[in-house]
């Protein structure tokens, strides 16, 4: 949930507005699985996640 505000911004980039009611009203679904399609292609989220690790593994 820290990059909660990347996935929105990533998310938004391409068309889809989680706070929009038809959205939320979608089987949850397709969104987690648009979530996981940002980690899995060249994001934001995923460099963001990737220092995050970084920085466990070395200690920070």
């Amino acid at each position: 949930m820290t990059h909660w505000r990347i996935v929105v911004a990533e998310l938004m980039e391409r068309g889809v507005d989680i706070h929009d009611p038809e959205t939320r009203s979608r089987p949850w679904l397709g969104v987690r699985a648009l979530i996981f399609s940002l980690i899995d292609s060249d994001t934001r989220l995923r460099a963001a996640l990737r220092r995050d690790t970084d920085g466990k593994a070395d200690g920070r």
